[in-house]
């Protein structure tokens, strides 16, 4: 089978990254990037090809198998999903991966939504980020299974429903008083909101004499928080609902690109106009979304009626999904310097965080690298692209080579010696293993994948 290919790439002229607001002392340019562990590259990429079928995984209350992110949780995670099927794809590890997408597709057409990790009894009252419409196009893409297509597209509407359902049946209200934008939520009962409220007060050190109504409002603002992947941040300022974040809208309309393109391609009728709804989506996204100041998209809080007050990475999924304009994007280009740093790009701006975030200024993360390089390569910044993929390579690799720090202590007192050879789940923005919030364990899922999309590309 054909190679999974990347978006068709719009004409665009390659920036000198200039310095803005905010910038990082680590200024990077624009000249081709020397890799520190280029030696090393191919070996990890090895090493990850190798060990897929070790995290092969069968669970009785789904159908098929599947990878598995750590080997000690035998449930399937939403978004990280989406970027392990990447890298299972250049890999060629086709079957997989559509068994990946086959049980996300089962937990929606039964529940109505994909939760948070699948199907447990805490990530079931919440969903993540929603990147299903986008595994089933990048699986038909690589395999051009058009009846996996017309099997996929009723279930993937149902979610579509999921997210922007107006009716008082709605399992969760995601409308915000902008029609056409929405906001993440979870529906956890009163019980998993104390039992919530329990574990966030040991891993922050929050006060526990406040009365249950409290810690059930307190609880519900971080749920909401996980739901967008990244528990927790500083983007939302303890009020996540409030907001209307980036990369739930843009996946929206990447939903309505997708459907619009599945009809065609299955010569569907008596279907919606999705381009007609992408389109007008994405007037939303422009006009409440894009912080022209700034020159970056960013979430919107819709209480305030103004941007949040820190900028992500999460902006770039407006490239990745292609709907920035070519002015647009050489503005967000522009801004680079604000996150990118010596081993990549940290997940914020640099505000002088009070307390460590572990989705905040210090942490580099794996799936943002692949949003972040695909958006740049479909605007036509190849340069910028291959750099960004090459310092993610480089921070695998040093930790694989030596990881550091090669001891770690959990809350419970358990020293960790960690192995060679190995992938992590977090790092941070000085190159070393992120034990922030809690000790990152040993971990192939999107780590890996991430991994092996961003060499594949490199080596492109």
């Amino acid at each position: 089978m054909k190679k999974n290919k990347l978006i068709c790439l719009i004409s665009a002229s390659l920036l000198i990254l200039n310095a803005c607001q905010g910038v990082r002392k680590e200024k990077e340019s624009t000249t081709n990037y020397v890799p520190k562990y280029g030696s090393e590259w191919a070996n990890v990429d090895t090493y990850i090809r190798k060990s897929w079928d070790s995290y092969i995984t069968k669970a009785s209350d789904l159908p098929e198998v599947f990878i598995n992110a750590f080997t000690n949780a035998p449930f399937i995670f939403y978004w990280d999903t989406y970027f392990i099927n990447k890298g299972l794809l250049v890999h060629d590890y086709d079957y997989i991966a559509k068994c990946n997408v086959k049980n996300l597709l089962f937990v929606v057409d039964k529940f109505g939504y994909m939760g948070n990790a699948a199907i447990t009894n805490w990530g079931m009252n919440r969903s993540q980020p929603p990147y299903l419409s986008e595994m089933v196009r990048e699986y038909y893409e690589y395999s051009k299974d058009t009846n996996f297509l017309r099997f996929a597209y009723p279930i993937l509407k149902k979610e579509y429903l999921f997210w922007t359902d107006t009716s008082r049946k709605a399992i969760e209200s995601h409308i915000t008083p902008i029609s056409g934008l929405y906001h993440f939520s979870a529906h956890p009962t009163d019980g998993e909101m104390i039992i919530m409220y329990k574990e966030l007060a040991e891993r922050f050190d929050l006060d526990t004499n406040i009365s249950d109504k409290e810690k059930s409002r307190i609880s519900f603002n971080y749920a909401v928080e996980a739901a967008t992947g990244m528990d927790f941040t500083t983007r939302f300022e303890a009020r996540c609902p409030d907001f209307a974040a980036v990369e739930l809208n843009t996946l929206i309309y990447t939903y309505e690109r997708n459907f619009a393109k599945i009809v065609k391609t299955l010569g569907l009728t008596n279907e919606p106009n999705w381009d007609e709804i992408a389109a007008a989506r994405k007037d939303f996204i422009n006009k409440y979304l894009w912080n022209e100041k700034r020159g970056m998209f960013m979430d919107y809080d819709f209480v305030n009626k103004r941007h949040s007050k820190v900028a992500s990475v999460i902006t770039y999924q407006a490239m990745w999904a292609g709907l920035a304009s070519p002015e647009q994007a050489k503005r967000m280009v522009d801004n680079m310097s604000i996150f990118e740093g010596e081993w990549g790009m940290a997940t914020t701006e640099k505000t002088n965080e009070t307390k460590y975030y572990q989705w905040g200024e210090k942490s580099i993360w794996a799936p943002m690298h692949v949003i972040i390089a695909q958006g740049l390569d479909n605007y036509g910044y190849k340069t910028e692209a291959k750099r960004i993929a090459s310092k993610f390579l480089d921070i695998i690799a040093r930790n694989y080579v030596s990881p550091t720090p090669a001891v770690a202590k959990r809350t419970n007192g358990e020293v960790i010696t960690r192995a060679k050879g190995r992938t992590f789940e977090k790092y941070t923005t000085s190159g070393e293993i992120n034990d922030g919030e809690y000790v990152a364990a040993e971990m192939m899922g999107w780590t890996a994948a991430s991994y092996a999309w961003c060499y594949d590309y490199v080596k492109k």
